[in-house]
């Protein structure tokens, strides 16, 4: 059966009227990033991918007309009128389950800008043994979709001049209550647990995060204005998902593939900023002499080049160690690239790569079955980004909040090894924690 035609179509931009997604780079100081943007000013679908299916969510006459062609050729099947689902097997692992929602672009005849625009929440690491109902992404496709400022769009009909933006209304899939606030042991608690499983040689590093509820002032527009306005960050990130808001500017790179490169950047080991040059540089220094910040560092680049031996030939380490500098804090990082092997693409990469020892710990394997049992976090830990024809593109979720009913909640993790000490992890979430609550 032959793709579905799309055309680019006639409907006139609307000034002042805030996206749906946005992802930028306003940051260059490594050689890894260049300044660029994507922004979906309205989506024609909204797909909740879950572990039990996909739900497909129409923002107009355009979304229900891409839905009613893609019920052509998949087993859809109507949900509650409004929605469309694809169910998808409980005997199905991550990669088999991330396969069927990747595959949902391909069945149209678009440019390679055309694709998912959204994100994986944290639990996609647990999709064979996750509950149905458990959200493991929620992206756009686009109907209008803007890359540094030219504008595409994505229409069924060559003439069309939808406005699209029918309400996303998510309660009957998501405890939106719930997906916000996330849960967990108080950091304190984790802590021992980690220092307990380190000194038993079970693990060598643990990641336990916990999470801030703030009064928010402003939405997650706003707030991502903000942080666009006071930072630098190559993901400066914003999702609209209807019952919730979603804006941050993180530091960390999940992944990129893209003409079958594909790229990481390990970034962990941290200090504050000064108060003045001199002071920054002394910062620096210290960072540098730690052995603690060194220790996270060689854990997390020997982590991610592991990962990469299923999915890459050709792995190559391109910086070991460098500065990453951020308003808030610095972060040493390396850069890790490979090719991606014949016969796989960017299912097999996502899953090798879930989730980076950066913010679970080491062995990646065993401090996320640990942090299972006592942490959801649901957004916080997700890769945010885009997955298109052309390119990969996705950010680690930190340094970020979810925005919902009046409230920011935000979350922040430390890494545990051997050379912590409670007061270095406290100065150091207090350090991660400062650009988000300052803004809020």
């Amino acid at each position: 059966m032959n793709a579905i035609r799309l055309h680019p179509g006639h409907d006139a931009a609307r000034p002042g009227t805030p996206p749906v997604f946005a992802l930028s780079c306003n940051y260059d100081h490594t050689a890894k990033y260049v300044l660029q943007s994507r922004q979906v000013d309205q989506a024609a679908l909204t797909v909740l991918f879950r572990a039990d299916s996909l739900i497909l969510l129409p923002r107009g006459d355009n979304g229900r007309a891409m839905a009613a062609a893609m019920a052509e050729r998949l087993p859809l099947r109507a949900d509650d009128g409004a929605a469309w689902r694809l169910d998808l097997s409980d005997a199905a692992g991550p990669r088999e389950k991330l396969a069927r929602l990747l595959a949902l672009p391909k069945l149209f005849d678009a440019d390679d800008r055309f694709g998912l625009y959204g994100f994986f929440t944290y639990e996609l690491a647990h999709a064979t043994d996750a509950d149905g109902d458990e959200l493991l992404g929620v992206f756009h496709l686009p109907q209008r979709l803007r890359v540094d400022g030219v504008e595409h769009g994505y229409w069924m009909a060559p003439d069309a001049r939808d406005a699209g933006d029918e309400p996303l209304r998510l309660e009957r899939w998501l405890d939106l209550d719930a997906f916000a606030a996330g849960g967990g042991a108080p950091y304190a608690d984790m802590y021992r647990l980690a220092r307990r499983q380190i000194d038993a040689g079970a693990l060598r590093s643990l990641n336990p995060s916990f999470a801030i509820r703030r009064p928010a002032a402003c939405d997650g527009w706003g707030l991502h204005r903000k942080l666009l306005d006071r930072s630098r960050a190559p993901y400066q990130l914003f999702f609209d998902g209807g019952g919730f808001q979603l804006a941050g500017a993180s530091p960390a790179m999940f992944l990129r593939l893209r003409d079958g490169r594909l790229e990481t950047s390990p970034i962990c080991g941290t200090a504050a900023r000064g108060r003045d040059a001199d002071e920054d540089s002394r910062q620096i220094a210290r960072l540098l002499a730690s052995d603690k910040d060194r220790f996270e560092l060689e854990e997390c680049v020997r982590a991610d080049m592991a990962a990469k031996r299923g999915c890459g030939d050709d792995i190559r380490l391109l910086a070991e160690r460098e500065i990453e500098q951020f308003p808030n804090v610095f972060h040493t990082s390396a850069h890790v690239v490979a090719t991606l092997k014949p016969g796989l693409d960017e299912a097999d990469a996502i899953c090798d790569h879930l989730w980076p020892a950066t913010i679970v710990g080491t062995p990646a394997a065993a401090a996320i079955r640990l942090l299972a049992g006592h942490e959801k976090r649901h957004w916080y830990g997700g890769a945010f980004g885009y997955v298109t024809a052309g390119e990969t593109n996705l950010g680690t979720v930190i340094r970020s909040a979810l925005l919902r009913g009046g409230s920011a909640f935000t979350r922040v993790g430390s890494t545990v090894t051997r050379h912590s000490s409670p007061e270095q992890e406290q100065d150091e979430l207090d350090a991660k924690a400062k650009l988000i609550l300052e803004a809020l």
